[in-house]
């Protein structure tokens, strides 16, 4: 079970959306100024290969008592759960929940990104 990765011009900034295979967004990209960045984001997602698992995990979110996941590129110090200093941010989950709620859907995420394709729309 493999998604898609849909690359998208917003107005003059640049990010991707991970659907997985129900056509259902699961994760979006940070917001980027080159379609390049968008690029390299979706290569070191292919790279992460069985490792992926660990660039995604619950953090707590913006409102009090909710939880996101949160994928990023870590080159050291992984897995000290949201506390890595040199962590760059790939993007967040759509769910925002209690965290039971959004560790289940981590796995749902991984699945659609390994193998999966890559769709751009931004007409470039």
């Amino acid at each position: 079970m493999s998604g898609k990765f849909v690359i998208k011009k917003e107005r003059t900034r640049y990010r991707f959306e991970l659907l997985d295979e129900t056509g259902e967004v699961v994760f979006k990209g940070s917001v980027n100024t080159t379609k390049a960045a968008v690029e390299r984001q979706l290569k070191l997602i292919a790279e992460f290969g069985d490792d992926l698992p660990n660039h995604f995990q619950a953090v707590e979110g913006r409102i009090g008592n909710t939880w996101v996941i949160r994928g990023e590129e870590h080159s050291a110090r992984e897995g000290e759960q949201g506390r890595v200093g040199d962590a760059i941010p790939l993007g967040f989950g759509v769910l925002v929940g209690d965290k039971e709620e959004v560790l289940a859907t981590k796995d749902r995420i991984v699945a659609a990104a390994k193998g999966a394709t890559v769709e751009d729309q931004t007409g470039e």
